[in-house]
């Protein structure tokens, strides 16, 4: 075989190699980008794990039921679930809001109330409780530099005093348009729940993939991780610092009103001390999902698989041979939350580091 036909030979197996490694790295690369857009690592491992254990121990009882799935899915979705993804945007912002609790309440009270002179208009009043309500926190918080925790917290007295004022009992919620919450999707289509599943999981889920989305691909998703790593230094870059955090609160609010609205519209009343203490278990939520209090890191997957760890968790309690008393199931989780923190510290991360460095 001439010389040159052999060079030219193995210049192309060269080529299909190279072809090959690179369509294999841009795959894995994409696969990656994937990955990374969706799940926060630690948690979804500490879900899948809490999952496989429970299942193991709670065998009998037939854990992973598709009702019993499901279940702990509506529950997330009516008790705090969306008020913890409101958050996410708070705290990215090296922010808290102590407030979605009250807002949850007033949102669903204000609907009931103004829902009288028009349906419609009854929701868009309750969900302009929540956009008010954030504005304002954070108004506060970059015009008046009020720390966040006293202007939420002033917030969330505030709104539990207006409940009080303009409502003696419980506003019940009626019609088609106002309980379309109550309605059920999906009937005979998934298997074991032929009678259909709650709207309100559907919509946990969507508001999920929203948040994710705004959080990777616009300005203010990226903005906001820019402002709660360094907010002087985002401030140097040109990032309106101010704009960022109140669009956070305004989200935080919004989503707190939905959610309370919501379940008003599910249960067909809108009860005064509904949201009682939700913000706290929005930022344990939040810590258990992997998302650092002091800002600037955490994912809305990540938050999202912390919700299902959280209802999980409740859920094993009563599956338990011998009750726990609500006190001792409130010092689990403290821990648990504390655990999730005490992970995310920088003792911790520099003690990994320098492991990392010794191997």
């Amino acid at each position: 075989m001439p010389r040159c036909l052999k060079q030219r030979l193995s210049y192309l197996r060269y080529s299909f190699r190279e072809s090959r490694r690179s369509r294999r790295l841009r795959s894995m690369k994409l696969i990656k980008k994937i990955y990374n857009s969706f799940y926060s690592r630690s948690t979804i491992l500490a879900f899948l794990l809490l999952v496989i254990i429970t299942s193991i121990l709670f065998q009998d009882k037939n854990f992973l039921t598709t009702t019993n799935v499901f279940n702990i899915l509506l529950k997330a979705a009516k008790n705090g679930g969306f008020l913890a993804l409101g958050m996410t945007f708070v705290i990215l912002c090296a922010e808290i809001d102590l407030s979605v609790g009250a807002v949850f309440a007033l949102s669903g009270v204000v609907m009931g109330l103004t829902a009288q002179v028009n349906p419609v208009f009854g929701i868009v009043c309750g969900l302009l409780v929540g956009v008010v309500s954030g504005l304002m926190i954070g108004l506060m918080v970059t015009k008046m530099r009020i720390s966040s925790w006293i202007a939420s917290l002033a917030m969330l007295f505030a709104l539990r005093g207006v409940i009080l004022i303009i409502a003696k009992k419980s506003v019940a919620v009626t019609g088609n348009v106002l309980t379309f919450a109550g309605t059920k999707v999906l009937k005979g289509v998934i298997p074991g729940m032929n009678s259909g599943i709650s709207i309100l999981i559907p919509l946990l889920f969507l508001v999920t993939f929203i948040c994710m989305y705004i959080s990777r691909h616009t300005k203010f998703g990226m903005g906001m991780y820019a402002v709660g790593g360094n907010g002087e230094a985002a401030r140097m870059m040109g990032i309106d610092v101010d704009k960022i955090k109140i669009k956070a609160f305004i989200c935080s609010g919004f989503i707190a009103a939905l959610s309370g609205i919501l379940l008003a519209s599910s249960s067909g009343s809108a009860t005064l001390s509904a949201g009682n203490v939700y913000e706290t278990y929005a930022i344990a939520m939040c810590a258990i999902g992997g998302v650092k209090l002091s800002g600037g890191e955490g994912k809305f997957s990540g938050t999202f698989f912390g919700i299902l760890i959280y209802f999980i968790i409740n859920t094993i309690f009563t599956y338990l041979p011998t009750s726990i008393s609500v006190h001792w199931q409130s010092i689990i989780m403290g821990m648990l939350v504390l655990i999730s923190v005490g992970v995310q510290s920088e003792v911790f991360q520099n003690i990994k580091f320098k492991r990392k460095q010794v191997g």
